[in-house]
C-alpha cells in the first residue's frame, strides 16, 4: 500500500527527462498559477532507475509544493517552484559511500511545513492538509529507498526545500 508493488525495473534513465515529465504534469494541473524555474546541470549522467517509479516519487514531492502554494500563496511574491539538479561527489547514504550521486532540489516559496509536523512528514498518514492522505512523501521515500537513495527536507516560512539523492554508481 505504501509504495510500489513490484521491484524497480532499473535501466539507464535520464533524470532530466523524468523531471521534465513531472514539470509538465504540475504546470498543467496548476493551469499557469505557479511559475516553475528549471536549473539543471546537463552533465549529470543517467541514473540506474525505474523511470515510472522515479516520476511518481518526484511528482509526489512536487504536488505537495503545488498544493502548499495553492492553499497559502506567498503574499509578496509569485507562487514559484524551483527544480535544481546537481551532481555531488563522495556522498554517503546510509552506510554506503558513493563516488557520485544525483541531487535534485525541489524548492517552493510557500508557507513552509508547520514545526509540529516536520519530524513526522515521511510517516504514513501524516498530512498538513485536511484533504491530504499523508501517503505522498511516504511513497516517495519508499521509492527512493528502492533506488538506494535518500530524501531530506528543510523548511521555514517562505522556503521549503526537498533534496532527493540518487546514486549514479554502485557503493564504494
Amino acid at each position: 500500500m505504501l509504495g510500489p508493488h513490484k521491484a524497480p525495473e532499473k535501466q539507464d534513465t535520464n533524470i532530466h527527462e523524468v523531471l521534465e515529465r513531472v514539470r509538465q504534469l504540475v504546470e498543467a494541473e496548476s493551469d499557469g498559477g505557479i511559475r516553475v524555474i528549471r536549473d539543471y546541470d546537463p552533465s549529470i549522467p543517467d541514473v540506474l532507475g525505474d523511470r515510472e517509479q522515479l516520476i511518481q516519487a518526484f511528482l509526489n514531492v512536487m504536488r505537495n509544493a503545488q498544493q502548499a502554494l495553492g492553499q497559502d500563496p506567498p503574499e509578496d511574491d509569485e507562487p514559484t517552484i524551483v527544480i535544481r539538479s546537481r551532481s555531488m561527489r563522495q556522498f554517503t547514504i546510509g552506510s554506503h559511500r558513493y563516488r557520485l550521486v544525483s541531487r535534485v532540489d525541489i524548492i517552493d516559496n510557500g508557507p513552509g511545513i508547520p514545526e509540529d509536523l516536520r519530524a513526522s512528514i515521511f510517516l504514513p498518514m501524516v498530512s498538513g492538509r485536511a484533504q491530504g492522505s499523508g501517503l505522498g512523501l511516504s511513497i516517495a521515500q519508499s521509492i527512493l529507498n528502492h533506488h538506494n537513495g535518500l530524501i531530506e527536507c528543510n523548511s521555514e516560512p517562505g522556503r521549503t526545500e526537498f533534496s532527493l539523492f540518487i546514486p549514479l554508481e554502485q557503493a564504494s
